[in-house]
């Protein structure tokens, strides 16, 4: 029985090992060049971008009731 649970052992040990091998690996990001508002280049990983792509964007309303705007304290 022991001689079982040492290749059970082993064989979870090696499915274990592939995913530490894939988190090794030296996989270079696909990085975008972008520029900021003060016009300086800057690079940024293209997943970064893809997941700020993917968020709501604001309504005019929103962005209106969040603002300090003079008209909005008259009214």
């Amino acid at each position: 029985m022991g001689n079982t649970k040492n290749t059970a052992d082993k064989s979870r040990r090696w499915f274990f090992s592939l995913f530490v091998a894939a988190d090794k690996k030296n996989v270079k990001p696909e990085m975008v060049k972008m520029l900021t508002a003060d016009g300086k280049l800057v690079e940024i990983d293209k997943a970064v971008l893809d997941e700020a792509a993917k968020k709501q964007k604001s309504t005019n309303k929103e962005i209106f009731d969040w603002m300090k705007n003079p008209s909005k304290e008259n009214s």
